[in-house]
């Protein structure tokens, strides 16, 4: 594995706003994106999907935290097909496979496949908490956000109904913008600055700034490092060396002594990754997932850590002047001219050199441009009477028939 943990992927559950009845489980680095290929704004989406009688679709809930893309892709087909899942054990799944029988006309062999039974909104979640509950995927790190207020109340319903609970630290809650009636000027301007729903999630390693340069400071400083736990000496590269994440506190750890200990603070010993554990130095609770996330992405994740800390460009405040204004619109432009002529939507109306180099040799039709056709450069438009009449048959018989005098 040559990639850092990503900092973030989730799977959803999309559910059409013309029938609710229509679900969709999908995962995605990108929800915001992705929904918009669903409703059809950007290429992609899926089949199922795709019928404009079911547009626009909304995505409901958001389980978050996977620690790699194939680890969300397991999750989703497990999701899909908790039916035919082994993650879950045929006792406990909620709905049970059938198979549709077929018979082949060529061969008259009988073909047995399973097919998907219909769930709603019930069986969906009550698959969710099955799968958050199974041993597969108990002590990962993943947290549930729901983003509409009556698909939250049905999964509390089916939580008080059944005594099984989820493992503690895995948090599921109602997003803030689903979870009351905002006051309607409060809610457009949230709206408006794309601070609400799918859109206030943090998809990329913002939060991480902070604690890379920390931790950088402590590698390179050139001080003897050694592990808080076995008080020996830790790789000076920082290679599968842990940082406290606690702000104030520098203390390092090899990774299998501070799993060892988290696991042994646990008292679970059947497990193998841990969850969670308080700092041997500063005693602050630390999450596994945070430390291990900023070990990879410290050690492969260059072009991660690149993107972050690339320079954005900054605009002054609404109050200067309109010349201050328009010189700072200036200098953006000046500092940004190479992401403009990659990112600007009239990028193809820019002129190329391929299309400028025959303009030029256009302009001038005069008999010194065709006999010696070396000239590139733009001259004044010169109309020549030729006194020759063989000297107008070369010119009429040659590629230059059609061109036109520039004026």
């Amino acid at each position: 594995m040559d990639k850092p943990i990503p900092a973030f992927y989730a799977c959803y559950l999309l559910r059409s706003t013309v029938r609710h009845q229509s679900l969709y489980v999908g995962s995605t680095p990108h929800p915001v994106r992705r929904r918009n290929q669903h409703n059809g704004k950007a290429a992609g989406g899926a089949h199922r999907t795709s019928k404009d009688s079911l547009r626009p679709w909304e995505m409901t809930c958001l389980v978050t935290g996977f620690p790699s893309k194939i680890a969300a892709l397991q999750f989703e087909w497990a999701w899909q097909n908790t039916h035919l899942t082994r993650h879950v054990t045929a006792d406990d799944r909620l709905t049970q496979a059938k198979s549709n029988i077929r018979v082949s006309p060529i061969s008259g062999r009988v073909k047995k496949r399973p097919a998907r039974p219909r769930m709603g909104i019930t069986e969906r979640l009550g698959n969710l908490h099955l799968l958050l509950r199974s041993s597969s995927f108990e002590r990962w790190p993943l947290n549930v956000t729901f983003y509409a207020q009556d698909v939250f109340r049905v999964w509390e319903r089916w939580v008080r109904q059944h005594i099984d609970h989820l493992r503690p630290g895995i948090e599921v809650r109602l997003d803030p913008s689903a979870a009351a009636k905002k006051d309607q000027a409060v809610a457009s301007e949230d709206a408006a600055a794309g601070l609400t729903g799918i859109a206030a999630l943090n998809i990329g390693y913002n939060g991480f700034e902070s604690q890379l340069e920390k931790s950088k400071g402590i590698f390179e400083n050139g001080e003897w490092l050694q592990c808080a736990c076995c008080q020996e000496a830790v790789v000076a590269s920082g290679h599968m060396t842990l940082v406290c994440s606690t702000e104030g506190c520098n203390s390092v750890f090899h990774l299998d002594c501070l799993s060892t200990a988290f696991l042994e603070a646990e008292g679970d010993e059947d497990a193998m990754v841990p969850t969670s554990g308080a700092c041997p130095s500063c005693g602050l609770e630390l999450q596994w997932i945070d430390l291990a996330k900023e070990l990879t992405l410290r050690m492969r994740g260059e072009a991660e850590i690149s993107a972050l800390y690339k320079k954005r460009r900054k605009r002054k405040d609404d109050g200067d002047a309109v010349a201050s204004d328009a010189e700072s619109d200036r200098d953006i432009e000046d500092s940004d001219q190479d992401d403009f002529a990659a990112d600007a939507d009239d990028w193809h109306e820019l002129p190329e050199s391929s299309d400028d180099e025959p303009l030029a040799m256009r302009s001038d039709p005069g008999p010194a441009v065709v006999k010696e056709k070396r000239k590139l450069m733009v001259e004044a438009p010169v109309v020549v009477t030729l006194p020759r009449p063989e000297r107008e048959r070369i010119i009429e018989e040659s590629d230059w028939e059609d061109a036109a005098v520039i004026t």
